[in-house]
């Protein structure tokens, strides 16, 4: 074994173009419609809005999201 840690914090920090904080990229996430690189509060919303992400893969952010006409018939 090299000694390489596991699980070990990123020192690589992004800013969010939302509101200006730093933040782990691998909290937030990069909208495709918006062009821009988000925490999680500003990418995500809620707890329930990113597990809704997660499970339908979706790749944009909660502003877009809310403003995207609503393609699954309901």
């Amino acid at each position: 074994m090299l000694g390489v840690p596991l699980l070990q914090r990123s020192d690589v920090v992004a800013q969010c173009d939302a509101c200006g904080a730093m933040f782990d990229p691998g909290a937030g996430g990069y909208c495709q419609v918006c062009s821009r690189l988000l925490c999680e509060r500003h990418y995500h919303g809620s707890r329930w809005d990113k597990l809704w992400r997660v499970l339908t893969g979706r790749t944009i952010c909660r502003t877009c999201a809310r403003h995207a006409p609503a393609s699954h018939g309901g």
